[in-house]
């Protein structure tokens, strides 16, 4: 290499050295600045007024953050910089800002072209709005629902879903029929039909929208994923939802108040569903050892069209048995209809073993039956065999419309043992088209073209009836449930409790005050012939010395003794059992009787039979001296 080669190889070698730490740092400045721009918060916009209602017509002002210019749309979907460009401010009515006054959506059923579809009225304005900046890059979308000149649903729970319109009812929207199925129904029909759209099932069919709760004002806004809700309900008109709180859409797995107004306890996903029975019953029985789902009444607003009145329940999710029974959402298993839902084979075995065990021993053997409660929680069963019996549910069986539950290891928590436990599920007691009024119905041994063969030929309760302490344990825990839950009073307190407008659902006035006392004497007839009772039943009346001291506990409930004695009515077959308990400061001392025939009336826990006339007892408790 001649001298004016190493030259110039000296000069390009020193080149490089100085420019490779400038090109560097200009690349590591570009990726900042990239990593900025990716993980910036851009302002949104500012509207005028709050979502909520208003009694008269308005004009709402949207202001624009610096350097950016604002779109907005008024049918629910997500504006862009091609949406409208906000000028001037926005007229808000009833209704304002729609093409027509009402929702029209025509491909909702298998045969549309022979439906009338779906017609809403539009009574709200939605709108959405976003801040578009330099170089195309949107903010967040700001959302609002105005409710103008409808102060008599102000005072009502109101659910506004805004989502766009291309997720629900276009091509691969949610709610129609949608474009495969489409194109089969319109063309020469050869070879399967494809699912519509509107039963399809999973995480692929979820859709993002905003959820906003008002009761009055607004109460929550939340971005929540939405499916199609219900299994035959699909496939008829006014679809129902299922609304989800998710990470990915909000940034958290619970909604950011409590959606149930009668609990503190977090929610992580409702149902709006059609119901009245089904939600009414869960709330009445929820001092039972049975799952029961909280419910309420809502008027819901599909980007601004009032869509249907109807009910939100909770959904039965691992977090909500997290919430509700401590158990974390990762170690609980649940099953609907006999099959598990995570469809795992050592899942669905630990279901299945139920079964496996019952065909495997003889239930009638003691033993048996304290080996089977150590796999399932024998009085959930029963107690969600009673309220369906009493309310006598004909769309139901071992494999429809029944929800079980455990944990998937066992642990210390108190439902943490392993052992399956039952939710009250779907009981809309579709049992009008017998043409036979529900305290006639012999839930044991009528047959049903809803759900098969009559209750008492069904295998689980076939084999546990063979166990004499299944058939006191049943008894008892049904005349416990005619005793407090299935009263008049208990029944309409639960129903102003709920807090649902009769009227809206068909029920009169007078429902509770008829209904009960005449289902519950038809049905107490029906229990005596299906254990096969010979007794009469008699009053247990109880009672305490001083309700401040200490409480009475019969059977598998607490009665209610604030206004001095409780009585209920038992059948003379089976004893009954009190237990005393204490209060703090207080002791037992013992049983005050009508009978002298009484023993061990110093014990806390007494197992009294009943006698012709019934029987009187008093819990006496005295104070500890403190000394």
């Amino acid at each position: 290499m001649n001298k004016k080669e190493l030259l110039k190889l000296f000069f390009m070698t020193a080149l490089v050295v100085l420019l490779v730490p400038a090109l560097g740092a200009g690349i590591s400045r570009q990726a900042e600045t990239d990593t900025a721009r990716e993980g910036a918060v851009f302002a949104v916009p500012v509207l005028s007024a709050e979502s909520g209602f208003y009694a008269e017509a308005f004009e709402l002002e949207i202001s624009a953050p610096e350097g950016a210019a604002v779109y907005y749309t008024l049918d629910g979907s997500m504006p862009t910089a091609d949406s409208r460009l906000y000028t001037e401010p926005v007229e808000i009515s009833y209704g304002s800002g729609r093409e027509s006054e009402a929702t029209f959506v025509r491909n909702v059923q298998s045969d549309w072209m022979n439906g009338e579809g779906e017609t809403h009225s539009n009574m709200a304005t939605v709108i959405r709005a976003v801040a578009v900046y330099e170089g195309g890059i949107s903010s967040e979308a700001v959302t609002a629902t105005y409710f103008v000149g409808q102060e008599d649903n102000r005072e009502h729970l109101v659910v506004s879903l805004v989502a766009d319109p291309q997720d629900l009812f276009g091509e691969n929207g949610i709610y129609v029929t949608g474009k495969e199925y489409d194109e089969w129904y319109l063309g020469d029909r050869t070879g399967d039909a494809p699912a519509p759209n509107f039963l399809r099932h999973g995480e692929e069919w979820e859709r993002p929208a905003v959820m906003e709760l008002f009761q009055d004002k607004s109460l929550l806004q939340q971005p929540v994923g939405i499916r199609i809700q219900g299994a035959s309900a699909r496939e008829g008109a006014n679809k129902r939802f299922s609304v989800y709180a998710r990470k990915k859409y909000s940034g958290s797995g619970w909604f950011d108040i409590p959606i149930f107004g009668f609990t503190a306890q977090r929610t992580h996903s409702f149902v709006l569903r059609s119901g009245f029975m089904n939600g009414y019953i869960q709330y009445l029985v929820q001092d039972r050892d049975v799952a029961s789902a909280q419910s309420r009444e809502v008027l819901v607003y599909l980007n601004g069209a009032l869509w249907y009145i109807t009910i939100a329940q909770e959904k039965y999710s691992e977090k909500y048995f997290e919430e509700k029974y401590g158990v974390d959402e990762d170690n609980v298993i649940t099953a609907k209809g006999g099959a598990v839902d995570s469809g795992k084979a050592e899942e669905q075995a630990m279901y299945d073993s139920i079964y496996d065990f019952l065909n495997t021993h003889d239930m009638s053997a003691p033993e048996a039956y304290e080996q089977l409660n150590r796999i399932m929680d024998i009085q959930s069963y029963i107690d969600f065999s009673c309220v369906n019996v009493y309310f006598a549910n004909l769309d139901y069986n071992e494999y429809k419309n029944t929800f079980c539950w455990r944990s998937r290891k066992t642990g210390y928590g108190e439902y943490e043992d392993g052992r399956w436990r039952w939710g009250l599920y779907d009981m809309d007691l579709e049992n009008l088209d017998y043409g036979v009024r529900m305290e006639d119905i012999n839930t044991f041994t009528m047959d049903t073209h809803y759900a098969g063969s009559a209750f008492n030929t069904r295998p689980m309760y076939a084999a546990l009836k063979q166990n004499a302490l299944f058939c006191r344990q049943f008894v008892i825990s049904f005349m416990d449930m005619v005793n407090t839950d299935f009263t008049v009073r208990r029944a309409a307190e639960a129903m102003e409790d709920w807090g649902v407008t009769m009227e809206w659902w068909g029920m009169q006035p007078d429902w509770v005050e008829n209904s009960f006392p005449a289902r519950t004497e038809a049905v107490t007839g029906y229990l005596a012939e299906e254990f096969g009772l010979t007794g009469t039943c008699e009053d247990v009346s109880l009672s305490v010395n001083d309700t401040e001291a200490g409480y009475i506990i019969l059977n598998t409930m607490t009665p209610d003794l604030s206004e001095g004695e409780w009585t209920g009515s038992y059948f003379t077959d089976y004893p009954v059992t009190v237990t005393a308990v204490a209060n703090g400061g207080y002791r037992f001392a013992g049983w005050q009787s009508n009978h002298k025939s009484d023993v061990g009336l110093e014990q806390p826990v007494l197992t009294v039979e009943i006698p012709e006339g019934g029987v009187r007892l008093q819990a006496v408790f005295q104070k500890v001296s403190d000394s």
